[in-house]
């Protein structure tokens, strides 16, 4: 509440309510009268006591009604106003930001948002509640926003559609942008006048914003002529946070399936801080360790990096860090990333002799496999028609040249320049493997025997994967753009293809260089973009958000589905009765995990504080302050009637009678 003229009624207050008790104070002057018996003496003894001057007060209605009367005199000279009591007359924009940060838990347990909706549905219960504190005429609207803005009910005067449309919002965790709302809220209050050449004509409406003040694009705005903005701020300036801002994984090289994943994570709080982080893999803990944060200094919050130890990972999965502390934001204590399928391979195979390999090929799960003879193959080479294989498997074939790509070769030594060095070789046994090299996995290489191959001098871009007594038997390379595992040896001149092992290494090596350069880990979608997945199967499919929440989505003709835009951050899943799940990560964005609510907001060059007037009228209350002293002074002539005057209904019928006697 503030005084416009408050001096005025602290003068008249000091002036007028010191007279009205002296004037109980003193006796009142009497006029001497001769009586007609001293019956009445005593009477006026006990009057002439009760006015003597300067005695103490005793208890007086009308005394306690005169002096609240002049209190409210006073007041109303001061013209009390309750500011921001009840918004302006016209049309009001509601603006609730449901972003990320506005998940962050309130000391009560409630969430920032909740605190939000319960103001915006109190501003609606002063516009529309009628009474004092009330607003008349004018139109509302509800908007809620983060990455994208959403009309929750269009300009209405329904106070009950207003309180279920802001009951109706719910939270995302995306970022918090607010020009979409800035958009449609001035779309909504332009009108088109088709009798004036659609010339536009602009009701420019009072903003509500009801947000922590985190607007990523807050700054880039400005208010058009004739717009309000009232901030509501939400949250506290003192709130803090501890959160995981990204999460990624790489394998140890290549070659191997150990993965490494990295986190790093922020610290908003004053000190530095020890927190846990447990990493799981398709829900199954796998390793916890311990990360110190440094405490934030000049705004700027503090970051640390973790590296976990590399554990074993062949196959696809879900790989999900755990931060073990609850604080006021949940959604960055969690971080996922998906582990994606291997894709399927397309394979082109050419031999001599014996089909041993391609038999072997038949037996794999492969997205395509075409055999080809040698001059089949020498001739797409020179018309350079392998690059649409994923690997290329030859067999004792000469070829003079190798474009770009991924060979599988056996025998006959590579047109490289790093094969050129080689003799013929002696029959030999296996006797030392890289057993670690994903080619050379689960291959029992000690019972080979070679009859002949061809020695090849080793240069430092070759690595040799099988040793053998005289000469090295398996070796890969990679350069020029060409990727290759080299076996320097025919297996038909050997036993391998009666071993076990063989159809194991023919897998490695086609499984290794298919899959080499492969991305490790699916690209990660951002909160508000939309999943978009090509199911080749059924009809429908049923997507899970991560708070359990399901969809049923329908698979076009393309055999494709879409869904969005996303809203939660967490492991997204499409499941169908006829397809193996599909998992998507989708983590919140950085910006969010900084809590700290902001006080004065910046909208282009304007500032406005949580605390400003603007937008908002003045209830002036000096003119019900004048009311309460009528009503006083009614009550005070009551009062007065009833203990020293003859009772009004009476004196009229004491009137009556004397009137009818002289008649």
């Amino acid at each position: 509440m503030t005084w416009v003229t408050p001096s005025a009624g602290l003068l008249l207050g000091a002036i007028v309510i010191p007279l009205l008790l002296l004037l109980y104070f003193l006796r009142l002057r009497r006029q001497p009268l001769r009586i007609s018996s001293t019956m009445l003496w005593e009477r006026a003894v006990e009057d002439l006591h009760a006015n003597t001057p300067f005695q103490r007060l005793r208890p007086s209605m009308l005394l306690l009604l005169q002096l609240i009367a002049l209190v409210l005199v006073a007041l109303a000279l001061m013209q009390p106003q309750i500011e921001g009591g009840s918004p302006r007359e016209g049309t009001h924009v509601i603006l609730i930001d449901r972003s990320g940060s506005m998940t962050a838990v309130n000391s009560d347990g409630t969430t920032r948002l909740d605190t939000a909706k319960e103001k915006a549905r109190d501003l609606v219960n002063q516009i529309y509640g009628g009474g004092l504190f009330s607003s008349t005429g004018g139109e509302t609207m509800v908007i809620a926003f983060s990455d994208h803005a959403e009309v929750v009910t269009p300009f209405t005067n329904s106070k009950q559609q207003l309180l279920h449309a802001i009951e109706s919002i719910q939270p995302t965790h995306g970022k918090s942008i607010v020009s979409e709302p800035l958009k449609l809220a001035r779309a909504y209050t332009t009108t088109v006048d088709p009798e004036q050449d659609g010339i536009s004509s602009n009701e420019f409406a009072q903003l509500e914003l009801f947000s922590d003040g985190l607007i990523e694009d807050i700054q880039d705005q400005a208010l058009q002529g004739g717009e309000t903005l009232q901030y509501h701020m939400i949250g506290s300036p003192l709130d803090t946070n501890i959160g995981i801002s990204t999460i990624d994984a790489k394998r140890s090289d290549e070659s191997s399936d150990q993965v490494q994943v990295f986190l790093s994570l922020i610290n908003t709080t004053p000190q530095d801080e020890t927190v846990e982080i447990e990493l799981r893999i398709d829900g199954v803990p796998v390793g916890v360790q311990e990360v110190r944060i440094p405490k934030q200094t000049d705004n700027l919050a503090g970051i640390s990096s973790l590296v976990f130890v590399p554990f074993s990972m062949p196959q696809s999965g879900v790989i999900e860090a755990h931060l073990l502390r609850e604080d006021s934001l949940a959604i960055d204590n969690q971080t996922s990333l998906i582990i994606p399928p291997a894709k399927e391979l397309k394979v082109l195979v050419a031999e001599e002799g014996a089909q041993i390999v391609r038999t072997v090929l038949q037996g794999m799960p492969l997205a395509d496999l075409k055999v080809v003879d040698s001059s089949t193959l020498r001739s797409m080479i020179e018309s350079d028609d392998l690059s649409a294989y994923d690997v290329v498997v030859i067999r004792d074939l000469h070829i003079d040249s190798l474009p770009q790509g991924k060979y599988l070769i056996f025998g006959e030594p590579p047109p490289i320049s790093a094969f050129d060095t080689f003799a013929d070789g002696e029959a030999q046994v296996m006797l030392v493997a890289s057993e670690n090299h994903p080619v050379m996995r689960f291959v029992r290489y000690e019972d080979i025997v070679v009859t002949k191959g061809h020695d090849v001098v080793i240069q430092n871009e070759v690595e040799t994967l099988l040793e053998g007594s005289n000469w090295p038997a398996v070796m890969t390379y990679r350069g020029d753009g060409i990727q290759l595992v080299y076996v320097a040896f025919d297996p038909i001149n050997s036993n391998w293809p009666y071993l076990r092992s063989f159809p194991f290494f023919v897998f490695n090596g086609v499984q290794f260089l298919g899959h080499s350069g492969d991305q490790l880990t699916s690209s990660s979608r951002e909160i508000g973009q939309t999943i978009t997945e090509h199911i080749r199967v059924g009809d429908q499919v049923i997507l899970t958000e991560p708070d359990g929440v399901k969809h049923t989505i329908l698979v076009d003709k393309n055999g494709s589905v879409s869904w969005g835009p996303t809203r939660l951050s967490g492991v997204h899943t499409i499941s169908s009765s006829q397809l193996d799940d599909l998992f998507f990560a989708i983590n919140s964005p950085v910006q969010e995990s900084k809590i700290a609510s902001v006080e004065q907001i910046s909208i282009g060059a304007k500032e406005v504080s949580s605390s400003s007037s603007e937008g908002l009228s003045f209830i002036q209350l000096w003119p019900w302050a004048l009311g309460a002293v009528l009503a006083v002074l009614i009550a005070e002539w009551w009062v007065y009637q009833k203990k020293v005057s003859t009772p009004l209904r009476l004196s009229w019928t004491q009137g009556d009678i004397k009137r009818k006697g002289i008649r």
